[in-house]
């Protein structure tokens, strides 16, 4: 019989963890969810590899530990406030998704899942997995239960807890009780530490025979120590000690992992607008609200049938499931046909027949990923609608464009979600949305034509000298080897100098180097603006440290990156666009993403420079001058703007003259006049643009001042963006696209000041 994994979570380790890394993400009405979102996003990794699963959750309340030692966590701060209401959240998500959670009065979650672990550790169908990154359950550590690390993504070994503690799993109790935990108000014994705790644990090998033994020990002081304070690890060890004896009042069938009611899991993650979330079920959950009968053989002719029929209507629907390897056709909303992995291949020869015939509107999700099941798909693009694209074209920047979005956004909520007369009613909707929101014209122009070009650059890709790449990389290497050394001889030691925390240690404690500002996780920050302060300062390690990590992004995000990514047939390189990416209907690239190649540094042109045309061919490099300033004197009507461009005049030149009232500009105030134009119509503040120019707030606000009273227009068009944007929700480009601007009435000032700006 194969094993069944059953995973048991640390709940309010995941919800506290996504708290606080994550951004304070609000619905639209104001309601706290990042947590949430976080801790969503962390469970759903877990589903599909388990066959059971629950969430332990704390109850909130005092629980016996509290009796034994009435300051146990005495300590603790409350919660923040937004984050209060989304320990409710987390249990209505739980519930939607079809999930069980544990919690009991008097216990904690540790006691939860350690009683959980123990109860079927030694059942040989099952592997139980602890999810946590919580120290005190390590202890559970044994060849019947495994220890997942969430944050570092690794399972915990022993040899992991020996390198770590200094101890074995068996040991990690005694050990915590000598030395305590602050967090928790465990008071410990005072004065032993992680390192002299595991030196009398391998002498003595249990708390026990240590406290029994304690004339033995040589140490005059740690002897003295526990003499007065062994009653302290003694209630320590209590508090620490997990229960395994929590009443559980329920069989293995309750943790046993179901696939959700679709209609309620959509009602709550549009309820708090997980719109991102939703575009991940069809992943995890293949739904079909109509019961139908399998097959895994269909008849030609059978098959052949429903073809005639999608011809006589003049469309079909083809949805691919890739989870379950599912085909399905389709032509109107009442009539599907379902092919099962094993016929997928011979059923292909049949259905391209019908695809490359113009005559037969073909409707399909992601054209692209299409592609892959049907290569022929690039000879049929004039007959198809992509319902990516026209949601895209409905939606820009609304929500992500998966099935389930667009059929939670478009549909009802009974709505089946993964097949193909989903599609047909999708098609109908869109299609009608377009033409009443008078969007037709922008798919059918733009956006739909696009796709042709999208294919060809796709397929040609672009050709790459890997030699050129290669010796750069080795180039690299060879001074990211200079630097380390000379970073180590600074530092006197030997670290790790990817690490913030080691290389916080070492600036900071060690060097004795001014403090800046501290990083979320307490240590003393390392980023760029420290270090850079620190150059200025003089401090040459700083400088060092610097050039060691913009050789070592160059190197493995690019020149060892960009050799992995050639096609060994081609040399080429072949990157994804995505046209349904961003909010403005301009292309993002990926894998690899060649709108990011570095141009502001001699390494990074080197890196362009590999970037080659073929024999016979040149690259020409093609950019618009000023656009951003050309579009902005044209839809705000700026009189002195279009009357510079027209006569040929610099732009920026003429800022400098009007914002500092001097003729005769040199290059550092044309510079100074370039960041006032670019960053003021992008909506800076003060702050931003003093730090900028190196100048005071109090200036800034200053520039700022006087160019709007040069170029009202401006101003104009900027507060009447945000006014559309605020009452409508969105902002129209010239062709009329619908650009929808999130969080435009966040009541969080610096979220709305942000959607402020992406308005403009």
């Amino acid at each position: 019989m194969k094993e069944k994994t059953f995973t048991i979570i640390d709940g309010y380790g995941f919800l506290f963890r996504a708290y606080y890394v994550l951004p304070h993400l609000i619905t639209t009405a104001g309601m706290p969810i990042g947590g949430v979102y976080g801790f969503l996003n962390m469970v759903l990794k877990y589903i599909a590899h388990s066959d059971y699963l629950t969430i332990a959750l704390d109850a909130g309340k005092k629980n016996f530990r509290h009796n034994l030692y009435p300051e146990y966590k005495a300590n603790r701060v409350t919660p923040p406030e937004d984050l209060i209401p989304q320990f409710t959240i987390l249990r209505e998500a739980v519930e939607a998704f079809n999930l069980s959670y544990e919690e009991i009065e008097g216990y904690e979650a540790d006691d939860i899942i350690a009683t959980l672990a123990a109860k079927y550790a030694n059942h040989q169908d099952f592997k139980v997995v602890v999810v946590s990154s919580d120290k005190d359950l390590f202890q559970l550590l044994n060849h019947n239960i495994l220890i997942f690390d969430p944050i570092k993504n690794i399972y915990i070994d022993e040899k992991q807890i020996v390198e770590k503690f200094g101890v074995n799993s068996h040991k990690l109790l005694d050990l915590f009780s000598l030395t305590g935990d602050a967090s928790d108000n465990i008071p410990g014994v005072s004065g032993i530490g992680p390192k002299t705790a595991a030196k009398l644990l391998d002498e003595f090998d249990s708390l026990n025979n240590i406290i029994e033994n304690i004339d033995d020990i040589e140490q005059t002081r740690i002897r003295n120590i526990l003499t007065e304070h062994k009653e302290k690890a003694l209630i320590s060890r209590e508090l620490l000690s997990l229960c395994e004896k929590v009443d559980l009042q329920h069989d293995i069938a309750k943790y046993e992992v179901h696939s959700p009611n679709m209609e309620k899991l959509l009602s709550f993650l549009k309820k708090y607008e997980f719109n991102s979330l939703i575009g991940k079920m069809e992943k995890l959950f293949f739904y079909n609200g109509s019961s139908r009968e399998k097959k895994t053989e269909y008849s030609s002719e059978e098959l052949e049938k429903f073809l005639e029929r999608c011809r006589y209507e003049g469309k079909i629907a083809i949805h691919y499931h890739l989870e379950n390897n599912v085909l399905s056709l389709s032509y109107s909303e009442s009539n599907i046909f379902y092919i099962e992995q094993d016929s997928i291949q011979n059923a292909l020869v049949v259905i391209n027949l019908t695809l490359l015939s113009n005559g037969v509107l073909k409707i399909i999700h992601n054209i692209k990923e299409m592609r892959k099941i049907f290569p022929a798909v690039e000879k049929m693009l004039d007959s198809v609608d992509d319902l990516m694209i026209m949601s895209y074209s409905l939606d820009t920047g609304k929500h992500d464009h998966s099935i389930p979005n667009i059929v939670a956004h478009n549909l009802s909520e009974n709505a089946e979600i993964f097949s193909a007369k989903t599609l047909i009613a999708i098609h109908e909707k869109l299609k009608q949305r377009l033409f009443q929101e008078k969007l037709f014209t922008i798919y059918e122009r733009f956006d739909k034509p696009l796709m042709k070009v999208i294919f060809d650059m796709e397929k040609n890709g672009i050709l790459l000298d890997i030699q050129k790449l290669q010796e750069l990389s080795d180039k690299f290497q060879q001074v990211i080897a200079v630097l380390e050394d000379e970073i180590y001889n600074l530092a006197e030691e030997r670290f790790n100098i990817a690490s913030p925390k080691q290389l916080s240690d070492i600036l900071f404690n060690k060097m004795g180097l001014s403090k800046k500002k501290k990083s979320k996780s307490g240590s003393y920050s390392t980023n760029y603006e420290v270090l850079e302060a620190l150059e200025e300062e003089g401090v040459e390690i700083a400088g060092k440290i610097l050039s060691w990590r913009h050789l070592s992004k160059l190197k493995g995000t690019y020149t060892d990156a960009l050799i992995k990514q050639v096609d060994p047939i081609d040399g080429r390189i072949h990157t994804n666009f995505s046209t349904t990416a961003t909010a403005t209907g301009r292309l993002s690239s990926s894998n690899p993403n060649l709108q990011n190649i570095p141009i502001r540094s001699e390494e990074g042109n080197l890196i362009r420079q590999a970037f080659i045309a073929p024999k016979g061919y040149k690259i020409i490099s093609a950019d618009y001058s000023q656009i951003e300033l050309r579009l902005l004197a044209h839809v705000a009507n700026v009189a002195a703007f279009k009357e510079a461009f027209a006569n040929g005049q610099d732009i920026h030149d003429i800022t400098a003259r009007q914002v500092f009232g001097v003729q005769e500009i040199d290059e550092q105030l044309r510079r100074k006049a370039k960041s006032i134009n670019f960053g003021i119509i992008y909506g800076i503040s003060p702050f931003g643009l003093a730090k900028r120019l190196g100048i005071t707030i109090a200036e800034a606000a200053e520039y700022i001042n006087y160019y709007f009273s040069c170029y009202p227009e401006i101003k104009d068009y900027m507060e009447k963006a945000v006014s559309i944007a605020r009452l409508h929700g969105y902002v129209e480009t010239l062709f009329g696209r619908r650009c929808f601007v999130r969080d435009i009435n966040n009541t969080i000032p610096y979220v709305r000041q942000f959607a402020e700006r992406a308005a403009i």
